[in-house]
């Protein structure tokens, strides 16, 4: 399990590290979003979210973990609320604006694949 989320938080910083510094990235990404891509996303949020809930107590930052758990099964379960078609729109709104919005989002990545690292 360790390892495991070891590899999801190695994943989630490369990849937003790479949005910082190519944010089209991010662009092509949400561009070629489908709903396995769009289910796989929201559930993935809902599942490092929980990962983040249940590790908060043994971590030295408890109330990050536990602020970071709930932002992230929020916005997984709101993200499989809205639906695929109205995430797509608000998320190709996203990459088409303001660049350094994306990369603030990938900044947020980059946070949260390192705190999923130091939590094995």
């Amino acid at each position: 399990m360790k390892a495991l989320v070891w590899l999801i938080g190695m994943a989630i910083t490369a990849m937003s590290i790479l949005i910082i510094l190519k944010p089209q990235v991010a662009r092509d990404l949400g561009e070629r979003m489908n709903p396995q891509m769009f289910y796989f996303g929201a559930w993935a949020r809902i599942v490092i979210g929980i990962v983040f809930l249940l590790i908060s107590d043994t971590r030295s930052w408890a109330t990050l973990f536990n602020v970071l758990g709930i932002f992230l099964v929020v916005i997984g379960a709101f993200a499989l609320q809205s639906g695929f078609e109205k995430t797509r729109e608000f998320v190709l709104g996203i990459v088409h604006g303001n660049e350094n919005l994306v990369r603030l989002v990938g900044a947020a990545g980059v946070l949260i694949g390192i705190l999923l690292i130091s939590a094995t």
